[in-house]
Formats: C-alpha cells, sequence, structure tokens
C-alpha cells in the first residue's frame, strides 16, 4: 500500500496556498476596478440627464452638477438649476460609495459644471477624477466635460 509522503503534502499545500493568495489579490483588484467603473458611470449618466434638461429648457433655466470634496463629511455631487448653485435650486445629491473619493476637484473644494439652456454647451472645460484609494495602490477613472458639451470617458 503506497500513500503520500509528508513532503508531498507539504508541497501540494504550499502550492495551494500561493495559489489561493495570487488569486485572492486578482479578485480584489478586480472588485476595486469594477467600483470605480460603477461610480464613474453613475456620473456620466447624471451628468448627461441634466444636460439633456438643460438642452430642453426643463425649468426655463441652467442645469449643473457641483462635486464636494469635503474632507469632514461624505464626499457627493448636488443636482441644481439656476445660474449657479448658490443662486440655484438642489433637485438631488449622490453621495459617493466607501472607498471612493474625489481627486478632482481637490480637497475642500468644489467644482460645478452648468450646461447652458437650450444648446447643452457648459460653461468651461471641466474634469472630475475619482479615486479608489487602497493600502496598496490607487485606481482612478476620470469624466471630462468639454466646453461644447460633449462628455466622456
Amino acid at each position: 500500500m503506497r500513500g503520500f509522503t509528508l513532503l508531498e503534502l507539504i508541497l501540494v499545500v504550499g502550492i495551494l496556498a500561493i495559489l489561493g493568495t495570487v488569486g485572492f489579490n486578482f479578485y480584489f483588484n478586480f472588485q476595486i476596478d469594477v467600483k470605480v467603473d460603477e461610480e464613474i458611470n453613475r456620473i456620466q449618466q447624471i451628468l448627461r440627464q441634466i444636460q439633456q434638461k438643460a438642452v430642453s429648457g426643463e425649468e426655463g433655466a441652467k442645469w449643473g452638477v457641483r462635486f464636494t470634496n469635503n474632507t469632514t463629511n461624505d464626499q457627493h455631487y448636488d443636482v441644481f438649476w439656476g445660474d449657479s448653485f448658490p443662486a440655484g435650486t438642489s433637485t438631488d445629491i449622490y453621495y459617493l460609495p466607501s472607498g471612493v473619493v474625489f481627486t478632482t476637484p481637490s480637497s475642500s473644494s468644489t467644482l460645478d459644471v452648468i450646461f447652458n439652456k437650450r444648446t447643452g454647451e457648459s460653461a468651461s472645460s471641466s474634469i472630475i477624477t475619482i479615486t479608489i484609494q487602497t493600502e496598496t495602490s490607487d485606481v482612478s477613472k476620470s469624466v471630462s466635460v468639454t466646453p461644447k458639451g460633449l462628455i466622456s470617458r
């Protein structure tokens, strides 16, 4: 009767441990990429919806999104209509998921993306970048808005 030796069992367990560790790291990094992609897609979708509201002349005003990079509160972005955020009317607020942060706008600042009514053009060119910061690496994705109103990744 022939069985496995202790050395063979130790080698098999060692190989399985190495494969498990590598597989876990790939899975963890994949989850981070998916989380960032989902949030950047949501931001892009909301920007397009807001641009469409401006083009259709909803509320007879410009429409915009204010991205707020707070250091004390959860980071978020507000949808509003009006000439500017302070003078406008906020309609919705969206919070970034846990672990996701803005790198643009920079810390303790805001960034407004405002679309002109009827044309859907933006008052200025803007790039919004979100990042997931981990102990090993940072994953970041961006959405850009051109003055002509083109929204792209």
